[in-house]
């Protein structure tokens, strides 16, 4: 689809920017000013404001939280979708209160992704922080962010019957996970997946220790978590924290809220949803394993010959690039059949969680090659025998990467029904209100 077509729901193939979200917002609170109201509940770290539009004034809330993770943009739009279908479907009992985007500082480095089409374009001007400074994870591993601190004190303010966070990522197929059994919500959101041809990922290496509900749809428990992150670099082995449990996921479970993680992709692919037995698994889990090592390899060589020409030896970039950089050795670990001490092997695997797998083996080193990348260019002329390297690395991995899944763009109106669709069926099962 062209870039600038309008689907027939009246979203254009475009995520909006941050200014053009928060100007949606207020002019809804300009025109509307008994419905809606716009205010700022927070700082970042940068000093970028922390934005909340309210439609409704009932007495339930709904909390919607958009931009949680910097490089995942559909929410953005699946946001505009949900207010103006709250301002024209609005019911007595319900207020709904959108939180433009928790991490605004890591949107601003990351916008040079926002209007790619192709995963080379995509991964040109990739930002995801480090695990640390990602506010819906930080409390779990003991970091204090003042944007991780605005939501948990929202949500002790407005005490949401169920608060949904919208999430998106590269190449995959849409899913679900949710704090309290989300079993009702199966049918619904397959329904609704089928209807826009989104395939539902039965596999993503994410959801591998929760308990399936339903096709796609996962009951989030904080051991299950914390077990599952400390393979993927979220987690490492001298942090003694609280874990998920002190996230923000969980925090409305004080309230006797609930949360519901909706995940879309920008591109879809096929085999997301096979549930057949897989069949030579331990060979693919030892190739999976090394491929991150060898890979792992190549970029920690990289940055250590780059390290001396860095124009700082700390900065948001290089930050970002040790998260992946760790996973690739933990999850190289976690899959090999040879390791001890892991239980990956042993887990049943289908040919949907090896697929999910391989996602993985390529996304990772891709993720990892692409901050490193931005990282070193910044030092200019010192480090271009690095620059070019990975260059050439980058190059050579999307393009596995691409003739390995055969990525399809979905269009942005599509990604942001899954995730309003979702989201609406969910407080309807809870609330038992159409359009809310």
């Amino acid at each position: 689809m062209a870039t600038d077509a309008t689907d027939p729901a009246g979203i254009r193939d475009h995520y909006p920017s941050l200014d053009e979200l928060d100007a949606t917002a207020r002019q809804l609170a300009d025109r509307w000013p008994g419905r809606c109201r716009v205010r700022t509940v927070g700082t970042s770290r940068a000093g970028r404001p922390l934005t909340l539009l309210t439609v409704g004034r009932g007495p339930h809330n709904v909390l919607i939280v958009s931009g949680a993770h910097a490089d995942e943009f559909a929410g953005r739009a699946a946001t505009e979708d949900l207010a103006h279908h709250a301002l024209t479907h609005q019911h007595p009992d319900l207020a709904w209160h959108f939180l433009l985007c928790l991490d605004p500082d890591g949107a601003h480095l990351a916008d040079g992704s926002r209007t790619a089409r192709t995963l080379p374009a995509y991964f040109d001007h990739y930002y995801r922080p480090a695990a640390d400074e990602q506010p819906e994870w930080a409390p779990a591993i003991g970091a204090a962010l003042p944007e991780s601190r605005t939501l948990l004190d929202l949500i002790d303010e407005l005490r949401p019957t169920l608060q949904f966070s919208l999430h998106s990522t590269d190449v995959g197929g849409t899913f679900v996970q949710a704090t309290s059994d989300p079993a009702a919500l199966a049918h619904p959101f397959a329904r609704s997946a089928a209807a826009l041809g989104i395939p539902v990922e039965t596999g993503a290496f994410d959801t591998f220790r929760l308990h399936e509900s339903g096709p796609g749809v996962y009951l989030m428990t904080p051991h299950h978590i914390d077990h599952q992150e400390s393979t993927t670099g979220m987690l490492t082995p001298h942090e003694r924290t609280d874990g998920v449990r002190a996230g923000t996921w969980f925090a409305p479970q004080r309230h006797g809220g609930e949360t519901v993680l909706v995940e879309v992709p920008a591109w879809t692919s096929a085999h997301l949803g096979d549930t057949r037995p897989a069949e030579t698994a331990h060979h693919h889990l030892r190739s999976c394993a090394d491929r991150l090592r060898e890979r792992g390899e190549q970029l920690t060589a990289l940055l250590d010959a780059a390290r001396p020409h860095l124009p700082a030896p700390d900065t948001p970039l290089l930050r970002a690039a040790r998260t992946p950089l760790t996973a690739l050795h933990q999850l190289a670990d976690e899959w090999d059949p040879e390791a001890h001490g892991h239980d990956l092997p042993h887990t049943p695997m289908t040919r949907a969680r090896l697929t999910g797998i391989d996602l993985w083996a390529h996304r990772v080193p891709v993720r990892a090659a692409a901050l490193l990348r931005r990282a070193v260019r910044a030092a200019g002329a010192p480090a271009a025998p690095q620059a070019a390297r990975l260059d050439e690395l980058l190059g050579d991995w999307c393009a596995q990467y691409q003739r390995r899944f055969r990525p399809r763009w979905l269009p942005v109106a599509r990604q942001a029904a899954q995730q309003a669709n979702t989201v609406r069926a969910a407080v309807t099962l809870r609330h038992g209100v159409r359009g809310s």
